[in-house]
């Protein structure tokens, strides 16, 4: 019953009149706002109007005087007084086909008045007459402007219809907002091409009150033709439209006005850019000259992933700084990068909005390191190429033992540096002290090798193609700073492991058929030569399996305690069958987790020892996609997602596995996106998101994705929809 009650209003007018109504089918098209309800109701500006559920034009007319700015009131949520400013006006005396009703337009003010015998209108402006069987255009015809306080006569009931296309023009919010602030911009062109001839529309009003107004083009020849919007300032859009015959064509879909953007790169480099290059080798042959390169990209989002060039600009080696600027590009995210020869590549992404002029800045900042590459403090005898956090690069020359490093970020304790032979072999060391800028770093490999052998504790036969899990534990604080899972070949039982950390190591062991172990916890010097036997306990095998209308692929099992620490893991085969050996109960969860099949969790379902566990997939639950975004989140910010289905948190190993193997991962960089698909929706989904962190460290980025945290904040994803999005606050 509360929604069949009207909605009072009161006015604030600062001179008498009539308030009127009528009613508007629609916030943005002008069709459904102006045309589509020609019957009015007005009341002394002084009295109280109800407003009945709906959408209502409302403005106000006096002797002298008519409102010229669109209000629109919601009888859902009245909003306090209204208050007009009336402008001069003029008297109009209408005559109308029998039968049919009327709207006049004021397209400067884009607002529409119901046509009546005698109406006031707006002085001093043109003016458009809307001819309407029921609420759709029939005649159109335009009308001078009229002196103020004057009437007009006009009979529009010969009125000649030519062939002519009425459509409306939408801005999207976010150029809207950009032209309440900017200057200068030009009004732009809405043309239609038929044949040789082009006809511009009529006049439109200023771009800040352009979205929501007619586009009137008249004299159109039937047939073919292309609708353009285009001008300094627009991103030009195209739109084939059939004119009909002797009669107005009407579009009920809009003329998209996109306002452009100025992409503007301010760079600069250091001006030994060719010595620095120099300082560093290269497995390969070297070039006769570098090539020094801006380059380009428009990207979807922030995440580098997706940008593709679409502009390479060659600078002059020896010039250390310029600007690149390109004219009405696209709003949204671009990528600039600055490229001399095998220096690291320096690049920012960053979002351009519409109508903006602030620039995008590049700078080129390098720091350099040398040092002794030795391994086990003897010289490497190899030429060797290096890797440093922050894509930083460094090469070690055979005959010096020296290598030479150009670094683009400070590195601290537990940095990791990869080194590649020319010749193929590879190794790594963590830092065990920060390394200064410009300054002496000796990189010394362990010559050390951890062969760890598997076997069954019964049995004492090998176990071939068992996965280590190894985790390196930080030199400065209790948490790790490197996660390797590590698989035994299929023929193979025993691993070895070369130029190991001078770290604390742990270990976890497990095998299809075997109960997990996890050794305790231990280091290796550098130059130690350890072996560690593994003896893994049989389970006793109970057999399950998962009835699906199709084949499983790349499927696994996950038990997880309510505490969240994992239980057991086991394979599914294609056919869906599956062996586990322990008891499971309803406080935990199992996560089946596959490249197949959608994510799926629930709780455990009993069986008695000696029967089949068996399972059935809900095939018929949607497969939901979500893109998650952090609305202001910094770029150099990171935050673990996580999802919980029906209640029941997705365990964030089991939610890291899904995304691996697809790919992707659980933890969003700055506002993202960040895709999670491929969600059986057994019951409501809802996206949780953890506190924000800044994280350079690609391990432990991998840590973040991997722990369960607390959420700091959730989404539920709303049926129909493909995405989430959290603020940053």
């Amino acid at each position: 019953m509360l929604a069949l009650l009207a909605a009072g209003l009161a006015f604030a007018t600062p001179e008498k009149g009539a308030i009127c109504k009528f009613a508007a089918g629609d916030i943005e098209n002008p069709f459904g706002r102006w045309l589509r309800s020609q019957e009015v109701t007005c009341v002394d500006s002084e009295s109280f109007m109800t407003f009945p559920p709906g959408l209502w034009n409302v403005y106000q007319r006096s002797a002298t005087g008519i409102s010229i700015e669109p209000t629109l009131v919601d009888s859902r949520s009245v909003p306090a007084p209204l208050t007009f400013a009336l402008a001069p006006a003029a008297r109009l005396s209408l005559r109308l086909p029998q039968g049919m009703t009327g709207v006049i337009y004021a397209p400067k003010h884009r607002i529409g008045y119901p046509a009546a015998e005698h109406v006031t209108v707006p002085s001093g402006e043109e003016l458009w007459l809307f001819v309407l069987s029921k609420s759709s255009p029939v005649a159109f015809l335009e009308i001078p402007a009229i002196p103020e306080g004057s009437e007009r006569a006009v009979d529009a009931r010969n009125v000649s219809v030519e062939p002519m296309f009425i459509g409306w023009i939408q801005i999207p919010d976010e150029d809207r907002n950009a032209l309440q602030t900017a200057r200068g911009v030009s009004q732009p062109r809405v043309t239609m091409k038929s044949g040789t001839k082009e006809t511009e529309a009529l006049s439109l009003p200023h771009p800040e009150v352009l979205s929501g107004s007619f586009a009137v083009l008249r004299g159109i020849p039937p047939g073919p033709a292309e609708l353009r919007l285009a001008g300094r300032g627009w991103l030009t859009y195209r739109r084939q439209i059939q004119v009909a015959p002797q009669s107005i064509t009407t579009a009920l879909d809009p003329i998209i006005a996109r306002a452009s953007a100025r992409l503007v790169v301010n760079w600069s480099a250091p001006y030994n850019l060719a010595e620095l290059d120099r300082s560093v080798g290269s497995c390969e042959p070297p070039r006769d000259v570098p090539r020094f390169d801006l380059i380009l990209s428009t990207c979807g989002t922030r995440d580098t992933a997706s940008c593709q060039p679409f502009k390479t600009e060659s600078l002059q080696p020896g010039i250390t700084f310029g600007t690149v600027a390109i004219d009405e590009v696209v709003p949204g995210f671009y990528r600039a990068e600055l490229r001399y020869g095998k220096l690291p590549v320096i690049s920012v992404t960053d979002r351009v909005l519409p109508l903006q002029q602030r620039p995008i800045s590049l700078q080129a900042a390098y720091n350099t390191a040398y040092g002794d590459l030795t391994r086990g403090g003897k010289p490497l005898g190899e030429d060797a190429r290096l890797e440093f956090p922050g894509n930083g690069i460094g090469f070690a020359d055979r005959e010096s033992g020296e290598y030479h490093g150009v670094l683009t970020q400070m590195l601290g304790v537990d940095a990791k540096i990869d080194i590649k032979t020319c010749k193929g072999d590879e190794a790594f060391v963590l830092t065990d002290r920060p390394v200064r800028p410009n300054g002496r770093f000796d990189i010394d490999i362990p010559d050390n090798a951890l062969t760890i052998t598997v076997i069954d504790t019964f049995t004492r036969a090998p176990l071939p193609g068992a996965t280590l899990h190894l985790v390196v534990m930080s030199l400065s604080r209790r948490a790790p700073v490197l996660m390797r899972n590590l698989g035994l070949k299929e023929d193979d039982a025993r691993l070895v492991l070369r130029g190991v950390p001078v770290r604390e190591l742990r270990i976890d062991v497990t095998n299809n058929g075997y109960k997990k172990k996890q050794l305790d916890p231990f280091s290796l010097t550098k130059s130690e030569k350890k072996e560690i036997e593994v003896q893994l306990e049989p389970l006793a095998a109970r057999q399950g399996k998962i009835v699906s209308g199709r084949p499983f692929k790349g499927a696994t099992l996950f038990w997880f305690a309510a505490s969240g620490a994992e239980i057991e893991r086991a394979d599914v085969a294609p056919d869906g069958t599956f062996e586990f050996g322990m008891d499971h109960f309803r406080d935990e969860t199992m996560t089946l987790v596959s490249v197949s099949h959608p994510l799926w969790i629930t709780r455990p379902v009993s069986v008695s020892r000696g029967r089949i566990l068996e399972l059935r997939f809900p095939d018929t639950a949607h497969a939901r996609n979500v893109e998650v975004t952090i609305a202001g989140m910094a770029s150099r910010m990171r935050a673990a997602l996580g999802v919980a289905i029906g209640g029941l948190r997705v365990p964030q190993p089991a939610l890291a596995q899904h995304q691996t193997r697809r790919d992707l991962t659980t933890v969003i960089a700055g506002e993202g996106p960040l895709l999670i698909p491929m969600l059986a929706e057994t019951g409501p989904i809802d996206i949780l998101r953890g506190p924000p962190q800044i994280i350079t460290n690609p391990q432990m980025m991998e840590v973040l994705g991997l722990r369960d945290f607390a959420p700091v904040a959730s989404q539920r994803l709303m049926p129909g929809s493909s995405t989430v999005v959290f603020e940053a606050k």
